[in-house]
């Protein structure tokens, strides 16, 4: 590790967009489509709840009418897995790869600071390998 890209927090995307429990899918599903996102962390009164995915509303049936109306709350995965903002990147992309992650949130405490995707990973990586190579 001779170059500062180690930690997640140099990677991360920090004070990530968030969305409310009591949003509905229709709202959220709209926010991910135009912002390009695939995954929203759910935050009430600044406590992480869980985290809804583009998967979580396909699979919950994004095009139904009953499940566009509903509360996030109702389809999210909670207690989602996080990391620490100081945990190493390769600690991070080992975590990813065994539990299939797509992307882990960073906090301290209760609180969201980032969010670290398969995609900022791999910019390091290939940083990384551009920089030592």
């Amino acid at each position: 590790m001779g170059t500062s890209s180690g930690r997640v927090e140099d990677v991360m995307t920090p004070d990530p967009i968030t969305i409310g429990s009591g949003t509905s899918v229709a709202v959220a599903y709209l926010m991910m489509r135009e912002r390009g996102f695939r995954h929203l962390p759910v935050v009430d009164d600044g406590k992480l709840v869980g985290i809804l995915s583009v998967t979580d509303i396909g699979h919950a049936g994004a095009k139904v009418q009953s499940v566009r109306e509903q509360p996030v709350s109702a389809i999210m995965t909670r207690e989602p897995m996080t990391i620490r903002p100081d945990t190493a990147v390769e600690v991070a992309a080992a975590t990813m790869a065994s539990r299939k992650f797509n992307c882990l949130l960073v906090t301290e405490g209760d609180s969201l600071v980032g969010i670290v995707t398969t995609y900022d990973l791999l910019d390091a990586l290939a940083r990384r390998i551009r920089t030592e190579g």
